[in-house]
């Protein structure tokens, strides 16, 4: 078998979760390798997809992989289930090349990505991979295609970092893409082995748990799918490294009738409930949320969505409709409680975050607050107040995040230019990693920031008023299931204890 184009999706579960990746944390599909692969399909390059977070990675894949597609050019889309996910995604995709490499030289690699896009450079020069590919890499993988065929030349491909003879050579910037409809008319879900091994996160499904049969409630979490019905985000929040695909702020949306036959699909062909719409602000624009919302419901299905939105982008108005479509969870970036640590990282929140949350709660909504410990104005008693606000908040669920400058944001620039303290490897960059070294604030150091979020996650969790409303809401089975997570033990390189009072 011989395949033009062989695109891999990075990954290793186990190392950036540790344990919680057993049971705890989703396996997303591959969304942006997804609309890559049927582009290149629609030009006429034959096209496989191999998902490592499903089918597993060791030495002997490369050789395996290679010997069954025999690809004209293998592209690692360094991606993970946020746009920070990345850059902790670079150790795996650069063990992948090299595997490949020591198989057989010869085959061409490309890397692409958040990552790699944000430090084309330092990857070229780093990684054992041919090509890297800067932008949202459409234009580029075909570019390298027509080349890898005789049908051009490599300096005529836009987009493209490649070794030159005297070092790293960049082609020209690459377009955006402008009509995303016809462009990247769709996803190659029918090229994954099987949609049902991909599983929501847990909090996803927590109002089915109860109807469950199984103890790991895989039965209610799959089939599963992560998909985005836009690209960019208008806001530069300094902490963000979103727009380093894009270049810079702004949004480009699918249209609602070609998103509605992505559903079409899902549901009839796959038989897909659970969909996260990984829209950095999927609650934008009232209008088209409406019409969304409508037309989901004229369809009758039975969804389970979750989408991101901005405090101040809720409308109460919209909330009944979008509980009707199925939209039962909404995640909201709180961030801080302290409106200097916000503003200094350009994180403005015009609007009474806690109304808010209870305003989404009233329509049966559930809320997912994320927060972050850590910023650079960020002291012992700003993050208290935060954890005081997330608690007195009380959301369904919470994620804490420490810090981290990641390449392609403003605080990453920020962070060189002032010699702050930064991770020695790529793995330093995951949350829950082992190597996890978060930013030091102005006022604490890495270990402390760290000391403090672990230990704020545990307080969170633990909290009676917090049991007893997911017992209340969840039944008893969602509980025992945080119970258990609270028993998952994270270790930590960084040990600089900080004691929670």
């Amino acid at each position: 078998m011989e395949t033009d184009v062989l695109f891999i999706h990075p990954g290793d579960h186990k190392k950036t979760y540790q344990d919680l990746s057993k049971e705890f944390t989703a396996v997303a599909t591959p969304a942006w390798t997804l609309l890559l692969a049927d582009y290149t399909r629609r030009k006429g390059y034959t096209t496989a997809i191999y998902d490592v977070n499903v089918e597993g990675w060791d030495e002997n894949e490369a050789n395996r992989l290679l010997s069954n597609y025999n690809p004209g050019l293998v592209v690692l889309m360094v991606y993970g289930h946020n746009p920070s996910a990345s850059t902790q995604t670079m150790p795996a995709a650069g063990r992948i090349a090299a595997d490949i490499k020591r198989y057989n030289r010869d085959v061409p690699i490309a890397m692409g990505g958040t990552h790699p896009s944000a430090l084309p450079e330092r990857t070229i020069m780093e990684e054992d991979v041919d090509y890297v590919i800067q932008g949202e890499g459409a234009y580029t993988v075909e570019g390298l295609l027509r080349c890898m065929k005789g049908k051009g030349d490599i300096k005529n491909v836009k987009g493209l970092w490649y070794r030159g003879a005297g070092g790293a050579s960049f082609t020209s910037p690459a377009e955006l893409i402008n009509n995303p409809d016809e462009e990247l008319e769709n996803y190659a879900w029918d090229l994954l082995p099987d949609i049902r091994n991909y599983r929501a996160h847990n909090m996803h499904c927590f109002q089915d748990f109860e109807k469950s049969g199984k103890d790991d409630f895989s039965d209610v979490r799959t089939p599963y799918v992560a998909m985005n019905t836009s690209l960019g985000c208008p806001y530069s929040c300094s902490y963000c490294c979103i727009n380093a695909v894009f270049g810079k702020p702004g949004i480009r949306y699918w249209s609602l009738e070609r998103v509605m036959s992505w559903i079409d699909t899902l549901v009839n062909r796959y038989g897909v409930r659970n969909i996260r719409l990984d829209d950095e602000l999927f609650l934008l624009s009232p209008a088209r949320i409406e019409r969304f919302c409508d037309l989901i419901t004229e369809r009758g299905y039975d969804l389970n969505f979750w989408v991101y939105g901005r405090v101040d982008t809720i409308r109460e108005s919209l909330l009944k409709k979008l509980k009707k479509a199925g939209v039962n969870w909404i995640c909201l970036g709180i961030e801080s409680a302290n409106e200097k640590v916000r503003q200094d990282v350009n994180k403005n929140i015009r609007r009474d975050v806690k109304h808010t949350v209870q305003m989404i709660q009233s329509h049966d909504i559930y809320v997912l607050g994320n927060y972050m410990f850590g910023l650079p104005e960020d002291n012992m008693d700003t993050m208290r107040e935060t954890l005081e606000q997330a608690m007195d908040l009380n959301c369904e669920f919470v994620n804490f995040y420490t810090v981290m400058a990641f390449p392609g944001s403003g605080l990453y620039e920020t962070a060189c230019g002032n010699k702050w303290g930064l991770p020695e490897s790529w793995g330093g960059f995951s949350q829950h990693g082992y190597d996890t070294q978060p930013l030091p604030t102005k006022y604490l150091p890495a270990g402390d920031v760290l000391k403090f979020r672990d230990e704020a996650f545990y307080k969170y969790y633990s909290n009676p008023e917090y049991q007893g409303m997911i017992g209340n809401k969840f039944g008893g089975r969602v509980k025992r299931h945080i119970e258990k997570m609270l028993d998952i033990k994270i270790r930590r390189r960084l040990i600089e204890p900080v004691t929670i009072k």
